[in-house]
């Protein structure tokens, strides 16, 4: 089975290809810089759209919460431009231990109502792999 492929990496995660057909973003447990938010997520975009993937496996559980005007920022255009240019569909949250942090990754989720992508969130990254396997 092929491996995991390392794409990008600053100091708030690492950014990884798996060939089951999902980028992964795995957050550090550094402060939110949004210069280094921004970085991570454009990057985010270039592996989607390099790798063809239309899923995101983003694991939050280290991850320090979300500051509002960076959840507003990727809702308003992150997102919609990686709906647009990629076909991003699904996105499996495994969610931060800390309450304030599932908190702040769940106000993105709602804040999209019903478009896409499809969120979904869980306790453990096997989980969210699987979900992730079984919604082409």
């Amino acid at each position: 089975m092929p491996s995991i492929l390392q794409y990008y990496r600053n100091p708030l995660g690492s950014i990884t290809y798996d060939p089951a057909g999902f980028v992964q973003l795995t957050w550090s447990d550094a402060p939110i810089s949004p210069p280094e938010l921004q970085s991570i997520y454009v990057h985010t975009l270039q592996a989607l759209r390099h790798h063809a993937a239309r899923k995101l496996l983003t694991d939050q559980r280290r991850r320090q919460p979300l500051p509002l005007a960076e959840q507003q920022w990727i809702v308003e255009h992150w997102i919609p431009r990686a709906v647009q240019e990629c076909a991003y569909s699904h996105c499996a949250i495994v969610e931060s231990q800390e309450l304030v942090g599932r908190q702040a990754a769940r106000a993105v989720g709602q804040a999209l109502g019903t478009n896409p992508p499809l969120f979904h969130y869980f306790a453990e990254e096997e989980l969210a792999r699987t979900w992730l396997r079984q919604n082409d």
